[in-house]
């Protein structure tokens, strides 16, 4: 594929071209700063989500759904609050918002309905680990799942004819994808992604994850949402409905470590895979509701 060695690409400056693009909407910044304020309450959140209609009817369609399992249904944004959180109100408000923005961007190497379903599913199987863990707050994992490989998107939106040929030799096989991009770049999608994500003001723990998420040696030596995106990824590659490839699940090995830095077992996952099929639809067409996939 050439020798890219001089690294000819520079990632801030990536980062910068498209930053305008895919900035955090104002509706956010004005969550996370309510959400930092001493003396916030639900209701004063709920007054800032309102005055987006769309958005507050796909936070109640996901309070609702069987992500939640509440036994009641929540008619409000400010009893969705009161049930889940103040903090996962916001973090499903951030990933509704982060998809919508990324889901604009023009990339014509990118199967998009192939793209979204790999991200929810992950995203669902990062919230159930976390929760098999005791995490706290898993919607952070949701959206972390949910927004891991946006990388992508940007990369190949920008450079079509550099990667083509990268992606038709990964044959949707993300680990060899990665490092066919750092060999061309300098960087890959995940490096990426969590640039971009800083800019959402994605704790530092959430970015790192992302970054990582390719490397699973490296995510052992990081914080503990690093290995659970990182498995929760894997997972997904194993199954029909949350792999990124076209052509099908790959089974990608995963090290006795990672299940043992987690205090889980190979059961565990198979679980998570079995649970999340049957919420999976649902999820996807809440956070995507005009897709096609």
């Amino acid at each position: 594929m050439g020798n890219f060695s001089d690294r000819r690409f520079d990632l801030d400056d990536l980062l910068k071209d498209v930053s305008e693009l895919v900035s955090p909407p104002e509706i956010i910044i004005r969550l996370r700063s309510a959400l930092d304020a001493p003396g916030s309450s639900a209701s004063s959140l709920a007054a800032i989500v309102a005055q987006d209609p769309n958005l507050s009817a796909q936070i109640l369609r996901l309070a609702n759904s069987a992500m939640y399992g509440l036994p009641q249904r929540v008619e409000t944004v400010t009893r969705a609050i009161a049930v889940i959180g103040t903090r996962a109100l916001y973090h499903l408000a951030l990933a509704v918002t982060a998809t919508h923005s990324f889901s604009r961007l023009p990339c014509e190497l990118v199967n998009m309905a192939v793209f979204w379903r790999h991200s929810v599913f992950t995203a669902l199987i990062a919230h159930d680990l976390a929760q098999r863990c005791n995490v706290l707050h898993p919607e952070r994992l949701f959206v972390a799942g949910l927004l891991h490989d946006v990388g992508s998107l940007v990369l190949y939106g920008r450079h079509p004819d550099l990667l083509r040929e990268t992606m038709l030799i990964a044959r949707g096989h993300e680990p060899l994808l990665a490092g066919h991009e750092r060999e061309i770049l300098g960087f890959d999608h995940a490096d990426v992604g969590a640039g971009l994500l800083s800019r959402w003001g994605l704790p530092e723990t959430l970015q790192t994850a992302i970054r990582l998420h390719h490397q699973p040696d490296r995510v052992l030596q990081a914080g503990l949402e690093a290995t659970l995106i990182h498995l929760a990824d894997t997972l997904s590659n194993r199954t029909e409905q949350g792999c990124f490839s076209e052509y099908g699940p790959r089974e990608e090995v995963i090290p006795d470590a990672i299940w043992e830095r987690l205090g889980l077992d190979r059961q565990d996952g198979e679980e998570c895979c079995n649970d999340v099929g049957w919420r999976f639809m649902e999820t996807l067409s809440v956070i995507l509701p005009q897709a096609r996939y």
